[in-house]
């Protein structure tokens, strides 16, 4: 027998990804279209699929999500920089569908071009989005913080730079080391890469020879006081606020290690039941009148205890296939919301899962073991217990084999040994 044909058996229809065309009138449930093939793109692929709802999957580059048995994959021109391709190319794709496909966003650059031509696309797709002004306030980290404040939540102290100027506004009072994060990530992204989520600056030469650069790669920039405390102290809310505008499902969890250590994602998350944190993203959600799905992040503050809010996302998070292994599906949820189908709202979830990107969770665990602060067998008893991987489940395992073959994962974690432990 075949390896596909061993591996797929009577799924084996979905791996050879039968034309879109023969989806247009013939599907009785309607489609779900996943914008963005990520990993995060990956799991709400997974959550849909695995409750039987058939899913387009969109990219204008392909990844690991492109693999699934569970998503036709698609190739759309890029959503930012060519924003008019791409609302031809979404017409001519879903344009005289039978039933309107459900959307699910994954991806900045397709929230953001989604949103801003939301009058257009709804003709042939149903979403539930916040207001676009929300969505762009949202996506302008300064804006964000002050809506944030409004809404009585407590933040690390916060200043836009966008000029050497602004540098004379800055408090006397500020103590270093301080961050230097992005206030548009769009536009971060396109000179420092979607891996460096910011700059820790040392002293006020440090900050003004960072802030330079940043001005003349023309990136907006805020600086922010660290939040003092360990990885340990991360912490995320996730929700789903539904087209009445209820709050149906709400998940947290908390970060074990994350990479780039201290200012980076989540490489070893763990879910958690945190009745202040549910609390402080209550606030924050309800406070800003979002809709839809998001999460906000927060880190509890060595200094006073106060839970601050780093960042809001006004989108599917990176482990959001974290919550339907722990019995809380925000897609499936997501999904019958948007077709008008029956639902109950999910008000529990379980504890002590954990969700583990094995590759960058070696790497966050090379940098602690230079600075002595994690050892080897630390690190493994860390990661012990029920778990689940962005790149692999039983039933869906083409993606791993992306991740280890094409993507050469297998064979650079044994030199990062080599170089990084033994030299």
């Amino acid at each position: 027998m075949p390896f596909d044909s061993m591996l797929y058996g009577k799924n084996m229809r979905m791996l050879t990804k039968e034309p879109l065309r023969s989806w247009r009138g013939s599907v009785e449930k309607q489609v779900a279209v996943v914008f963005g093939l990520y990993e995060t793109g990956l799991g709400v692929i997974r959550s849909l699929g695995q409750q039987g709802v058939r899913v387009v999957g969109i990219d204008y580059k392909k990844d690991i999500g492109w693999y699934s048995r569970y998503v036709q994959p698609l190739k759309c021109p890029d959503p930012l920089l060519k924003e008019p391709e791409f609302l031809d190319w979404m017409d001519a794709t879903f344009s005289g569908w039978k039933l309107k496909p459900a959307a699910f966003f994954t991806s900045d650059d397709f929230l953001t071009a989604c949103s801003r031509n939301r009058e257009v696309l709804s003709n042939y797709l149903i979403f539930n989005l916040s207001n676009h002004n929300l969505i762009e306030c949202i996506s302008d980290k300064w804006c964000q913080y002050k809506i944030a404040a409004k809404a009585g939540v407590d933040l690390p102290a916060t200043w836009p730079v966008s000029r050497a100027s602004d540098l004379e506004t800055l408090s006397p009072d500020f103590v270093f080391p301080g961050f230097i994060k992005a206030r548009d990530v769009n536009s971060w992204r396109r000179v420092m890469g979607g891996g460096v989520k910011g700059v820790s600056v040392q002293d006020y030469g440090d900050l003004r020879e960072k802030l330079l650069y940043m001005i003349r790669k023309k990136v907006p920039v805020i600086l922010q006081e660290i939040v003092a405390g360990p990885d340990t102290n991360h912490c995320k809310y996730c929700s789903y606020t539904n087209l009445d505008g209820q709050i149906i499902a709400e998940f947290t969890l908390r970060k074990i290690r994350q990479f780039p250590v201290r200012f980076g994602i989540g490489s070893a998350v763990e879910s958690f039941y945190d009745q202040r944190l549910l609390r402080e993203g209550r606030r924050l959600f309800s406070g800003i009148g979002f809709k839809g799905i998001g999460s906000a992040e927060f880190k509890y503050d060595d200094r006073d205890g106060k839970l601050k809010l780093i960042e809001l996302n006004p989108r599917y998070w990176q482990q959001n296939y974290l919550s339907t292994v722990c019995d809380m599906n925000f897609p499936f949820l997501n999904y019958l919301d948007l077709v008008n189908k029956s639902y109950s709202p999910i008000r529990s979830f379980k504890s002590g899962v954990k969700w583990v990107n094995r590759y960058k969770d070696f790497e966050s665990f090379v940098t602690y073991r230079k600075e002595g602060s994690l050892n080897f067998w630390d690190w493994r008893k860390s990661r012990a217990g029920r778990k689940t991987y962005p790149d692999f489940t039983w039933d869906d395992p083409l993606p791993v084999l992306y991740e280890i073959g094409f993507g050469s994962k297998l064979f650079k974690v044994p030199r990062a040994v080599y170089k990084r432990l033994f030299r």
